[in-house]
């Protein structure tokens, strides 16, 4: 089964914090079985939001970024273009939330018949609680 990535394990892995190793090892897993590793093109967007946050928090190096970046480029992940607007909205508010960003990895699982994986527990618990196939990097 393929996976869907959300853009908060990529950032992870990108500012190499303590759970990047779990993370490390979750796409060393899939990449040594074949399974195919998908993101929406949204996921660039919020990496760059992070880092933007995090370089002003002053938590992390500007000096970094061209090597986070790097990291990113990386890695074994098919990007896709936003195709499911309709969809996206439904699943947001099913959710119950104001914005549709988490929606949108959910939607892409869905339309690849994938499981998303994430670092976001409210994200787990709501999209579980409501049938959706997602699993928590914990």
């Amino acid at each position: 089964m393929p996976v869907v990535v959300d853009s908060n394990i990529l950032v992870v892995l990108a500012n190499g914090e303590p759970r990047s190793e779990s993370a490390q090892r979750l796409f060393r897993d899939w990449t040594e079985q074949g399974i195919g590793i998908h993101a929406p093109v949204l996921a660039y967007y919020e990496i760059a939001n992070a880092l933007t946050r995090l370089v002003a928090a002053g938590s992390y190096s500007q000096d970094r970024l061209p090597d986070a970046w790097a990291l990113i480029a990386d890695l074994p992940i098919t990007y896709h273009e936003f195709s499911q607007g309709i969809r996206v909205v439904e699943i947001g508010l099913s959710l119950g939330r104001q914005s549709a960003y988490d929606a949108a990895y959910i939607a892409l699982a869905q339309e690849l018949g994938a499981e998303l994986w994430t670092l976001d527990g409210p994200l787990y618990r709501n999209a579980v609680g409501l049938g959706f196939p997602v699993q928590l990097l914990s």
